[in-house]
Parts: C-alpha cells; structure tokens; sequence
C-alpha cells in the first residue's frame, strides 16, 4: 500500500538519534556521558536503529528501582548532540521510554508493508453469504500472524492510534474492492479519538468514493459503551454516517434497558450483540434477555448480528431467537485477501 511506506513517525527517522536519561542513577549507565556539564543528565549518541541501543544499554537501570522509577528519558533524531531545553522538553518518564521502545517494531512493520487487513465473513438465517468485518492482523518475525488486539496495544504505547486507524480504514475499503467481495464491510474505529467525524473518517470517505463502493454496503462499528453516557457524540457520529449515505451499527449490546429509545434517536442499521451478554446469566435469564433485544431492535427495524457463533448449539439459540446475521468461526476464521492500493497494484493473498 503506498501510504505505508511513508507512515511518519519521530521514533523511525533515517537519523542518528540520541538518547538521554535523567535521574540519580543514570551515571551509571555504561556508553553514556554527561550532557551539558550536569551530573544526573548522560547522553549516548547512536544511528538511526536506537531500540537496540537502548535495550543493551538501559537494562541495567530498567531492572533497578521498579523499572527505572525516578528516572526520566528522551530519545531525539538529530545529528548533533540537542540542547538542555530540547532535552528537557522532550522528557518522559523512563517506564513510558522503555514502552516506546518495545513497540518500534508496529512502525517498522508497517513501512515495510507488513500490515494486512483480514476479512470475517458475516452469514445470514439461510446460510448466504452476506458480508464481512475487517480486522487488523501483521505477519510476525516467525511467520506467524500478530492479532488487532497487540497491534493496537502498541499503537497506544506510540500514541499512534490516530494515524492507525485512519490507515486501516482505507485499508479495509482496498481489500474489499480488490478482492471483488460483495456485500457489507463492516469497519471498527477508535471511537475516543472522534471530535469531528468529517475530519476523522475523511480518509475512509475518500477511499469510498475513490474505489466506487456503494456507500450504504459500508457499516460503520460504534461500540456502544464508549457513547452510552455520550449522547451528542454518538448522534454527531449517526448524523455524519447518514450525510455519506454509509450504515451504523451499534456494537457490544448487552441489554434492552433503553435501547427503544436509543435506536429510535440514532436509527442504526444494525445492532451487533455483545459476545459475552449473556455472561454470569443462568440459560433462561439468557434467553430471555436475547429475545427481548432482538424484539425491540425488529421493532424499529434494525437488524441484528451475533459476533463469536463457534459451536452449532450457539447457532441454533440465536436462530431460534430470530437473529438476522451470523459471524464467526463457525463459519470461518478471518482470512486474508488481496488489495488494490492508490496505484492499482494487488497484493498477492492467503488464508489465516
């Protein structure tokens, strides 16, 4: 993907860095020297692969004191050796430093085209094939495939959520055009990030209309704990979907308390039940509660989809509850298909 290749970030600069720790024990560290005449501030200058560098030099003071407590760190791509203020102000806490550097590799992979989009297919009451949600996955060193849940534990450590998202939404819209599939997409954002869905979903609106894909086969994932308490977020969130003509679904629904009203202010397309709703329930209580969410969603016309079907008897419950749409590995584990970047090359696919 074009874009990949130049995903921006201060910790992968083809630059020499410096690192700088501050803090009683930092003279300690072997390869540093004092900066700018003061005793509890060294400095090492290294080339633009810095993680190793501060792996083999920082050990030392991460085993010491809870993990470097009482230190604090900065990492500068720059050639000469920074100032005190520059120093300074680029300061964190050393646990925080540490984080960073365990993560680099997220950046790293990505240049190098690493990162995939995979699609879940999503079934019907007759057993057709009716869509698919997509998930980040990354192929690891040993060949194997590193799930959305690290990549994004380590977007967070880099705080590069934002940009991550962003990247994965066209992504996902790629994949699905170059893989000639039909249907729905069904696509997950960081909701915490979104002030202003125009500006946020601006990439995912572009890649829509760049790829022709019909607007409404595009499922925008809200997941409903995030905006339970947040009323006008979500509402700004529905009213951007519905001026792009893309679909929202509710996700993670455990409950029909207030869910009438909810669904008749925000008119989604789709309710997605939490997996675990039924969690610590006795069967009937279960039950019950299955039929009451799937009742009040068909009442103001919203279809519903269960996520994690794994088992036949689980498919069964749900069919018996009148749930409209099916995902999981019943039917399939998430698999990885070919793509057509900005320049209209395809990427070569695979199964999970």
């Amino acid at each position: 993907m074009a874009e990949q290749g130049a995903f921006f970030s201060v910790w992968a600069q083809n630059s020499s860095y410096w690192l700088v720790v501050e803090g009683p024990h930092a003279s300690q560290l072997t390869g540093f020297a004092p900066a700018h005449r003061k005793t509890d501030v060294v400095a090492l200058k290294t080339d633009a692969n810095w993680r190793e560098a501060w792996v083999k030099h920082t050990a030392k003071l991460g085993n010491m004191l809870g993990g470097g407590a009482g230190h604090r760190a900065a990492v500068l791509a720059t050639e000469s050796m920074p100032s005190l203020p520059d120093m300074m102000e680029a300061m964190r806490p050393f646990s925080e430093m540490n984080a960073i550097a365990a993560n680099v590799w997220l950046i790293e992979a990505i240049n190098h085209g690493q990162l995939d989009c995979y699609m879940q297919r999503v079934m019907d009451r007759r057993g057709k094939q009716v869509g698919y949600e997509a998930f980040a996955r990354m192929e690891g060193a040993d060949g194997g495939v590193i799930g959305g849940g690290a990549i994004m534990q380590a977007a967070h450590a880099l705080r590069i959520e934002y940009q991550l998202d962003r990247l994965l939404h066209k992504q996902a819209i790629e994949t699905f055009v170059g893989s000639d599939l039909e249907g729905y997409i069904f696509i997950n954002f960081l909701t915490g990030f979104i002030h202003r869905p125009e500006v946020y979903l601006d990439g995912l609106s572009q890649a829509v209309s760049r790829t022709h894909v019909r607007s409404s086969a595009v499922v925008l994932d809200v997941p409903l704990g995030d905006y339970a308490k947040d009323m006008p977020k979500l509402k700004s969130i529905a009213q951007f979907c519905r001026s792009r003509g893309f679909s929202l679904a509710l996700d993670d629904v455990s409950t029909s308390d207030g869910l009438a009203a909810l669904l008749t202010e925000i008119r989604p397309a789709f309710v997605k039940l939490d997996a675990k709703f039924d969690k610590g329930l006795n069967p009937a209580r279960a039950n019950a509660l299955l039929h009451e969410i799937v009742q009040v969603s068909h009442a103001s016309g919203v279809m519903v989809l269960a996520e994690g079907v794994e088992n036949a008897a689980q498919h069964t419950m749900y069919v018996n509850a009148e749930v409209d749409m099916f995902q999981g590995y019943l039917f399939g584990a998430p698999e990885r298909f070919p793509r057509v970047d900005e320049d209209g090359k395809r990427s070569a696919s695979s199964s999970a």
